[in-house]
């Protein structure tokens, strides 16, 4: 028991050491850390550069100076107040001077800085100690959107109407260089296999190297289309002819032709042979010896995809 009890004093003691140390040895270390942060030190810090104030019908031409490092000395305190809570420099850019090349603004790295540092730091050296920059006119216009899809459709099915890129016009910025050459924007390459619903998908938008410096007013376009069932048609077409001289008759044989076509389902029952309108036209033969016309086919309803005209030739006996 007697033990026991000297056992836990002895540890009670040995902790009370222990926790002392501990408390002794942080008050120490906060006393030094000051100490060495009252002290004055020579550093280099890394600033960022943003521009600041660019005019609407301005945009900065090719690369820029993005970071400066200014070297400096003050105390530690300072240092590192500088180094974590002052880390961007503005340049403005209403406020540069111009070289004699053309196009290219300047203003000095130190003006820049001395705006950034805190009160009581000096500055021993600034690099770069010049900010050169160029400055392009920024245009905007629009262009056309051009696809790059292909088209693979399940038999039976096809387009029921023209495939549309919405919106079909996008605006570009950027130098006006670049916004002149450019006449169109194309979409990424997409292949579309076994279709038979209708088309509604997002396209990303392309743009190279070369383009990198232009913004456009959208990064992709919606294709939409409507898809429906197709099938043939068959009708006959009763001839006409064109350019007939006045006084002649002229009988044709035969007097009509057979058009076969494809058309959506949905549209098979509103085509009618009034829809069609064929000729044979008198001066394709007045000045040759040719014994028979070739029909023309002049007029055909919308909803027709492909037509084909059986009869190739038609005979024909013409009377004064």
């Amino acid at each position: 028991m007697l033990k026991g009890i000297k056992s836990l004093f002895a540890a009670t003691i040995k902790g009370k050491k222990i926790n002392v140390f501990l408390i002794f040895f942080v008050i120490s270390f906060i006393v030094w850390t000051f100490v060495k942060l009252s002290n004055t030190y020579t550093d280099t810090i890394t600033m960022t550069v943003a521009y600041t104030n660019l005019s609407d019908d301005k945009i900065l031409l090719g690369n820029q100076e993005n970071t400066v490092q200014a070297q400096v000395k003050t105390t530690g305190f300072r240092m590192l107040r500088q180094k974590f809570f002052k880390k961007e420099i503005e340049v403005d850019l209403k406020k540069v001077a111009k070289t004699k090349t053309e196009n290219t603004f300047y203003v000095l790295a130190d003006d820049a800085i001395n705006k950034h540092i805190y009160l009581d730091i000096e500055i021993l050296k600034v690099s770069p100690d010049t900010l050169f920059f160029k400055l392009g006119k920024n245009k905007t216009k629009r262009v056309p959107v051009i696809h790059q899809l292909e088209l693979e459709f399940e038999q039976g099915y096809n387009l029921y109407d023209s495939l549309r890129i919405e919106p079909k016009l996008i605006e570009i910025s950027g130098p006006e260089d670049v916004v002149d050459k450019l006449k169109v924007v194309y979409t990424e390459i997409k292949k579309l296999e076994d279709i038979n619903t209708n088309i509604d998908l997002e396209l990303t938008l392309l743009k190279n190297d070369s383009l990198k410096r232009l913004t456009y007013s959208q990064l992709a376009v919606k294709a939409v289309a409507k898809v429906d069932k197709f099938t043939e048609g068959k009708l006959n077409i009763p001839l006409q002819v064109q350019n007939l001289p006045k006084g002649y008759s002229i009988k044709l044989f035969p007097k009509e032709v057979s058009v076969t076509y494809t058309t959506n389902v949905s549209d098979f029952n509103k085509i009618t042979q009034n829809d069609f309108t064929i000729y044979c036209d008198y001066n394709d033969v007045k000045n040759s010896k040719a014994s028979f016309f070739i029909p023309k086919l002049v007029k055909y309803p919308k909803a027709v995809k492909t037509y084909r005209i059986e009869n190739k030739k038609i005979n024909f006996l013409i009377k004064k």
